[in-house]
């Protein structure tokens, strides 16, 4: 084995670490786990920018399935090929999937529980924090300011009010954006 191989073979174990340490002690889902993450693989390790974080993240939202896994999928081989993707991705599903199985064998005994209620009831507003702060800091990421603000919250409402799924709307923006940059170009502009 030599050095390049022991350099992946230790970044795989990195990354699977580093991802079952996010999904283990993460509630609320793929959204509650972006800025951890983003923390962690941005921040802490710096496997990646902060923008190619945020394209990242658009493209595991892009992808079927669950979102985290997606993503760290995405990290994973971006940081070590298929391996780390791999590793990346059985880190991020190990962790929950031993968890609801041992949470289904202990369910019936306690879902009645008025003490588990009162533990999920102050769950909630902490996950809604934690996906507040993900949207905050992607929102900079992707450079949206206050003057920019509104066309991500008119996307928002209309996804809202009419029920239309959010891809269609992605498909939009992305048609828009190619129209405004074929204009742009027979302008001369940018």
């Amino acid at each position: 084995m030599g050095p390049t191989s022991k350099n992946r073979g230790h970044m795989c174990l990195e990354l699977f670490s580093a991802f079952s340490k996010i999904s283990a002690f993460t509630l609320g889902g793929g959204l509650a786990m972006i800025p951890l993450m983003e923390r962690e693989v941005v921040e802490r390790k710096g496997w990646v920018g902060g923008e190619e974080f945020l394209d990242l993240v658009g493209i595991a939202q892009s992808m079927p399935g669950a979102m985290a896994i997606n993503l760290s999928t995405c990290v994973g081989y971006k940081v070590a090929g298929i391996r780390g993707a791999i590793s990346a991705s059985l880190g991020a599903i190990l962790p929950p999937f031993l968890s609801i199985v041992l949470a289904a064998s202990l369910i019936l005994a306690v879902k009645e529980n008025p003490l588990v209620e009162r533990a999920f009831q102050g769950i909630r507003p902490a996950v809604v924090a934690l996906i507040a702060i993900s949207v905050l800091r992607l929102s900079r990421a992707a450079g949206i300011s206050s003057r920019t603000a509104a066309i991500p919250m008119a996307i928002a409402l209309v996804v809202l009010a009419s029920g239309l799924h959010p891809m269609y709307m992605a498909a939009i923006g992305i048609a828009a954006s190619a129209l405004w940059a074929a204009a742009s170009a027979r302008r001369g502009g940018p």
